[in-house]
């Protein structure tokens, strides 16, 4: 479910259909109707096996079905009872971005701007139109874990990002889509993927879905292989100190590509 400029909520028909995880078996599937869900996996599972994931995939479906109405209600609750510990973090203020990439974005609003003189400025992995740059600075990050972990501490009832991940916050739900969300990606990181993913609609990105997926000994420990449901993800770091949390891309799962990068982390879908 993403949202858009207007603070409407957007579901592609696809988010009722496809990509769907079963946690207990950590695979994912499609599936319309059971004639051709049987058809499509037959081959890949035993009949038996099918017979135990219709239920599971039923209710997952059901599941997305509630999403939009439930979280406006958590939304609403959240607003009339949680008193903010930053309250300045919600609304989105320049100075809380990086020198480094208010320089990518500035060099992509100029005249000259183009992906070979951007590319200068950013770490790539080369052929895989990964990018890496820091977006926010270490006070943004610190401020911003701690209003988290605030919310986290209060009783309200918290929705989790998706089925693989058991802790994190959406953060439309707590009142940053308007002011902060929405704005980075309005007038920041639309130049900077407009230029990086023109072929993938970067210059009109018109909607996205923030939140974030924490990870730790005692609570998640890793995310099963899967795909986005959007045409750019920005995934940011906001871990304290950690070790390990190695990321992967697509078929180069077995290459380390980002060493001590994932724990706390900050998602944006568009």
């Amino acid at each position: 479910m993403a949202h858009g400029s207007s603070g409407l909520s957007y579901s592609c028909a696809c988010f009722y259909t496809d990509n769907i995880f079963i946690e207990q078996y950590q695979m994912h599937v499609s599936f319309t109707d059971e004639e051709k869900f049987t058809k499509k996996y037959h081959k890949i599972t035993l009949c038996y096996f099918i017979e135990l994931l219709f239920p599971q995939v039923k209710k997952e479906v059901e599941r997305r079905m509630k999403l939009a109405e439930e979280s406006m209600q958590r939304k609403s609750e959240i607003s009339l009872r949680y008193k903010p510990l930053h309250p300045e973090l919600y609304v989105l203020q320049e100075s809380f971005l990086s020198a480094d990439f208010l320089e990518a974005v500035h060099f992509c609003q100029s005249p000259h701007a183009s992906l070979d003189g951007l590319l200068n400025l950013l770490d790539s992995i080369p052929d895989k139109r990964i990018y890496r740059l820091p977006v926010f600075v270490p006070q943004f990050c610190k401020d911003f874990v701690e209003e988290l972990e605030h919310f986290e501490r209060s009783s309200l009832a918290k929705g989790r990002p998706n089925t693989m991940n058991n802790y994190g916050v959406l953060l439309n739900e707590l009142g940053f889509d308007d002011s902060l969300i929405t704005p980075l990606r309005e007038k920041y990181l639309r130049p900077l993927v407009s230029v990086l993913y023109p072929d993938w609609g970067g210059s009109c990105l018109d909607s996205h879905k923030a939140f974030v997926v924490q990870y730790s000994l005692d609570k998640d420990l890793d995310l099963s292989c899967h795909y986005d449901n959007s045409e750019v993800t920005l995934n940011v770091s906001l871990g304290k100190e950690f070790t390990d949390g190695n990321l992967y891309f697509s078929e180069m799962r077995e290459v380390k590509l980002l060493l001590n990068y994932l724990c706390s982390s900050f998602f944006f879908f568009f």
